[in-house]
């Protein structure tokens, strides 16, 4: 979270606070008395609370509390390609991927699942960086190989830096990722599904 978003929040909060005491006090006392403030106090944090507690979880993604703060719901499944330099042991170079991006966000946290046929990487690191004057929007993550995999047994690790494109008719990632085994490519991904899979395969039959 920025520091511009959580000054806001201290602001907003302040002032809630301030509007939802007096409105307290004025429909439930008859009198300002120091008992009637600390009801009405109490009352306005836990309200404020609820609301914060609703907006982190939820509501940033719901018209109009989307137009609080500037965050682009990204969660869902992406499906595309990733292209890479690798070579295999005859020097040949290999086609295209299939490649699946799993994004769990809220509005404070995002995770990176991404499939492939013979691989699935996790991320561990995580960056969401947003400009609403240039309208500038990237994403950039480590990851590493999901120990579960029983059919390699080598450690891979890496990183990918993506930029995000949207507008009325498409929502797209791309960008390039490197890895530790010493190879390098591109990635891109439209929208697919607002479901969140699980595995290459559910990813294969979401998208016929």
């Amino acid at each position: 979270m920025r520091k511009e978003e959580i000054k806001l929040i201290v602001y907003l909060s302040i002032a809630l606070a301030a509007i939802l005491t007096l409105t307290y006090l004025a429909v439930f006392s008859t009198k300002i008395e120091l008992i009637a403030v600390f009801r009405g106090v109490s009352f306005s944090i836990t309200a404020l609370t609820l609301f914060w507690t609703f907006y982190f979880t939820y509501g940033w993604t719901f018209w109009p509390f989307n137009k609080l703060f500037y965050r682009p719901n990204i969660n869902g499944t992406w499906a595309g390609k990733l292209i890479s330099d690798y070579k295999d042991e005859n020097g040949n170079s290999i086609p295209p991927i299939d490649f699946y991006i799993v994004i769990r966000q809220s509005f404070i946290r995002i995770h990176f699942t991404t499939l492939t046929k013979d691989f699935v990487g996790l991320s561990y690191a995580e960056t969401f960086t947003l400009d609403k004057d240039t309208g500038l929007k990237s994403i950039a993550y480590l990851y590493r190989k999901d120990t579960s995999q029983l059919d390699d047994n080598t450690l891979r690790e890496g990183a990918t830096e993506l930029r995000l494109i949207l507008s009325k008719d498409e929502k797209r990632l791309e960008g390039k990722y490197w890895s530790n085994i010493k190879t390098q490519g591109s990635i891109s991904v439209s929208f697919l599904n607002f479901k969140q899979v699980d595995s290459y395969d559910h990813a294969q039959k979401i998208k016929i």
